[in-house]
Parts: C-alpha cells; sequence; structure tokens
C-alpha cells in the first residue's frame, strides 16, 4: 500500500506507546520506521490540510486522529522526524494524544490498522543502536535512565547516556590504534627510521601509550564496585534483637515513617522493603523482625523471614542498645554473621551508656565499622551514610565527572582488555616481536569495541599512517 508519503505496510515499521499507561494530560504514540509517514498519513489529518509528508521536520501541527473507518478518535498534535536525524535513526512521527486508557488505546489501533507492527521491549532503543545513533554503553545507560529511582542512579544514567563511558573507551583505543600505526609501519617499514611528527621515537611512543591505556583501564575497571552498588543495589538488612531500634533505624534511613515503632518487643513481624540512596550508592534496605526465640507462630515466621533477609545480605546494619549491656542473643547474633560488609549501629547514645568496654571492643571486633547514634534525636545518623561511603569507596568516583562502569558484562569485557594490554605492554619492555606486541594491541582494540558495540578494523586502517611521519 501506497499513499502521499511512500510505503506504509512494509512489516519493518513499529509503533508503541512511549509514555506511561494510564490517566495524564498528554500520551505520545511513537513511530518509527521506513513506513512512520505513510502509517501516520492513514490516521492523522492536518487541520490545515496539508499532507502529513509536507509537513516540515520537528514542527508540532494540530490535527484530528481518525481510525481507518473516518471516525474521529482524538484531536491531536504530530511532529515527524526524517531518519537520520532521529532518535532511531529513521523516520518518526508522533503522535501526541491526550492521556487516558481508553483514547491512548484507539489511537494507538488505528495506528496497527494503518500497517505498524507492535514494537518489542525496548526496540526504539535497540533501533536507535543498530542505526549508530547511540553506543552499546549509551543504550544501556539509556534504560538505566528511564528506571532511576534515586539521585545516584539518575546521576550515573545521566552521565553515561551523555557519553562519558563511550568518550573514555574511545579515547583509550585511539591510544591502542596509535600504537598500531607505529607497529604497522615498523613491521612494513624495517628499514626506515619512524618517528612521531615531532621527530621524538616512536617506539618511546607506543610505550607511552600502552602505559597510559593500561592505567585508564585500571582506574575505570576500579568504578565497577561503585557503579554496579549504583545501578544494581546492594541488599541491606537491619538485624538485632528486639526493642533496640531497628525499625527506628529503618525510619531515619528512609526518611520517614515507614515502619511502626513501639517500646513492645516482637512489634516487627513481617520483613519490610525501601530503596534508598544511603552512602553514594542504592540500598535496597529491609526492616526485620527482632532475632529471639518466638513466643507464637506469627513471630516465629517474622524470626525466620529475618533470618534469610540477614543470610542473603550484601550488607548488615547491626543494631545494638547503647543503653544495656550485651546479651547471650546478640553474641549468638554476631556468629551467625554471613561474609559481607557490617556496620554496628550502637543506638540510644543519648542515655546513660552501660556497654563495658570488652562489650564494645566485642562488637567492633565483629564488624567493619561502628557507629554510635540516637534514633530518637537524630545524632550520628549521617555517620552511617559516611561508613557506608568508606565501604564502597563512593569517594573515589565522582558519579558528576568519571567514566564509570556497572554492568557485569563491560566489567568481564574491559578485564580481558586490560589484560591483554598488560601483555602488550610486557612483551614489549622484554623486546619481543613488533608482530607479537601488534596481535595484542589488535585483541584488545577488538574487545574494546565489543565493550561498546564497535568494531575496530575501520579504525585501525584508517590510522596505520595518520599520526607518525615514515622517512628518516
Amino acid at each position: 500500500m501506497k499513499g502521499k508519503c511512500g510505503k506504509v505496510m512494509n512489516g519493518d515499521t513499529v509503533a508503541a506507546v512511549s509514555t506511561p499507561r494510564g490517566r495524564g494530560g498528554v500520551a505520545v504514540i511513537r513511530i518509527s520506521g521506513d513506513g512512520a509517514l505513510g502509517t501516520a498519513e492513514k490516521v492523522f489529518f492536518p487541520a490545515g490540510g496539508k499532507d502529513v509528508c509536507e509537513i516540515a521536520p520537528r514542527r508540532a501541527t494540530y490535527g484530528e486522529v481518525r481510525d481507518l473507518d473516518g471516525r474521529v478518535v482524538d484531536r491531536a498534535v504530530l511532529t515527524t522526524y526524517r531518519g537520520p536525524a532521529s532518535f532511531t535513526g529513521e523516520d518518526v512521527a508522533e503522535i501526541s494524544c491526550h492521556g487516558g486508557v481508553s483514547v491512548t488505546r484507539a489511537v494507538l489501533e488505528a495506528v496497527f490498522a494503518a500497517g505498524a507492527r507492535p514494537a518489542e521491549a525496548g526496540e526504539f532503543t535497540k533501533r536507535s543502536f543498530i542505526n549508530g545513533k547511540m553506543t552499546l554503553s549509551e543504550a544501556e545507560a539509556v534504560g538505566l535512565l528511564i528506571d532511576s529511582d534515586t539521585e545516584d542512579r539518575l546521576r550515573l544514567s545521566v552521565g553515561a547516556a551523555g557519553g562519558r563511558l563511550k568518550n573514555e573507551l574511545r579515547r583509550i583505543t585511539d591510544r591502542l590504534v596509535s600504537s598500531l600505526s607505529y607497529l604497522y609501519a615498523e613491521i612494513d617499514y624495517p628499514d626506515e627510521e619512524i618517528t612521531d611528527g615531532s621527530g621524538r621515537d616512536g617506539g618511546e611512543e607506543v610505550l607511552d601509550a600502552l602505559r597510559e591505556a593500561e592505567s585508564s583501564l585500571g582506574r575505570l575497571l576500579a568504578t565497577f564496585r561503585r557503579g554496579s552498588a549504583v545501578a544494581d543495589g546492594v541488599k541491606a538488612a537491619v538485624v538485632g534483637v528486639p526493642n533496640v531500634g531497628k525499625s527506628s533505624l529503618f525510619n531515619a534511613l528512609c526518611g520517614d515513617d515507614g515502619a511502626i515503632v513501639t517500646d513492645m518487643p516482637g512489634t516487627t513481624r513481617d520483613v519490610l522493603r525501601r530503596t534508598v540512596s544511603l552512602g553514594g550508592i542504592t540500598v535496597l534496605l529491609s526492616d526485620t523482625a527482632g532475632l529471639r526465640e518466638a513466643e507464637n507462630e506469627a513471630e516465629s515466621m517474622g524470626v525466620e523471614r529475618a533470618v534469610r533477609e540477614m543470610e542473603n545480605a550484601e550488607l548488615l546494619f547491626a543494631v545494638f542498645d547503647g543503653s544495656r549491656p550485651l546479651t547471650d542473643a546478640e553474641r549468638d547474633m554476631m556468629k551467625k554473621y554471613p561474609a559481607v560488609p557490617r556496620i554496628a549501629v550502637i543506638n540510644k547514645c543519648d542515655l546513660e551508656p552501660a556497654l563495658s568496654g570488652d562489650e564494645t571492643e566485642e562488637i567492633e571486633r565483629n564488624h567493619d565499622i561502628t557507629v554510635r547514634v540516637s534514633c530518637l534525636t537524630g545524632d550520628g545518623i549521617a555517620a552511617v551514610d559516611r561508613a557506608v561511603a568508606d565501604l564502597f569507596d563512593s569517594d573515589s568516583v565522582d558519579l558528576d565527572s568519571d567514566a564509570v562502569i556497572w554492568d557485569a558484562r563491560q566489567r568481564a569485557d574491559l578485564t580481558v582488555a586490560h589484560g591483554l594490554v598488560r601483555d602488550a605492554l610486557a612483551a614489549l619492555e622484554s623486546g619481543d616481536s613488533a608482530d607479537a606486541v601488534c596481535t595484542l594491541c589488535e585483541s584488545a582494540a577488538s574487545k574494546l569495541g565489543e565493550t561498546d558495540g564497535r568494531g575496530v578494523t575501520e579504525e585501525i586502517v584508517n590510522g596505520i599512517f595518520s599520526r607518525f611521519c615514515v622517512g628518516k
């Protein structure tokens, strides 16, 4: 089928609602593909009488949305984008209609009837990557940006979506390409004296380039702990015996009264969960029942769940009451800790202290960091945030300026690349052949390309003589 705007039923034009479902002021239906304008032409009729294909790109146009029977389903605004100057790199038409379940569904069904097929999950971003509009790391960052529910996740995703990681990977790749340029020239012209543009010996520059690439990869790999802790979150459990202030600490860290707090032991029966930004990372925080011999079946189930939370946690906040001596139940709890970072929170520091020096030492010995707080007054709560930052080296990474990796796939690729660059550097320093060093550099550059979805062959070819002079 063809209209004035061209083909429609090509099987590769997709559409979906790009805004959240439900009641709202505006909903956006995005159509992308070679047949995007032709599809829009069949359902959208500009108020001025123009054809859709005559509308200037990026100019909002008011009109009616009609189904294929000619029934008006809404009055909306259409904006078109011509590929490759669009998010997906293809022709795109976006219909901004009134928000609401029924009207949005009616407009979308009209678009499907006109020739588009339903877009798969993430297909617009996938097409953007395939069409070279963004790298793999930028595409991954878009997904992280959409799902951001903490300030730190937002900061990480904004930097990566803006190309910070892409640019760092490209910079490291350029250092490897410059090394390959010299190495290839040395292999092809063994009798020539090869220097860089300033007359400096090319071999010295290769050494510097490989050392700098190795150092940069090491720094980038070191960001994974913080990056993954922000992107994926760290499962953290607040544990302790009854009435030490676990729920009070949970509320203080969450910034509200999500957990019920009373003086009666066993108040918390179920596990309460919140996602919070703490110490520069994303913490998947859970409040648990007090660990003791349960007095009834409901409390027993709560204690069992608390034990499971503790066993599966990646970070523990162990709460102690500083106004009373250490108990046998607390000593038993410390014996059952999993091998994860542990922060001891000695609560009720506003009251007369009752822990002996030996008891305090015992607590400190079983935890990585010990802080003293009063959940009642708020004193010391900032120290908990600081303790988390120290445990996860938050200060070593600046989410607002540093390139950061957060995905296990990224770390795996960069670990391989880092090892290959180290091997290339060792081979060069030990006097191995240029062929051997070249092979290692090529493999490292290729692995970096995989990290961001880029190939390196063309880059290497173009860079062979671009940075070095061949001759005496």
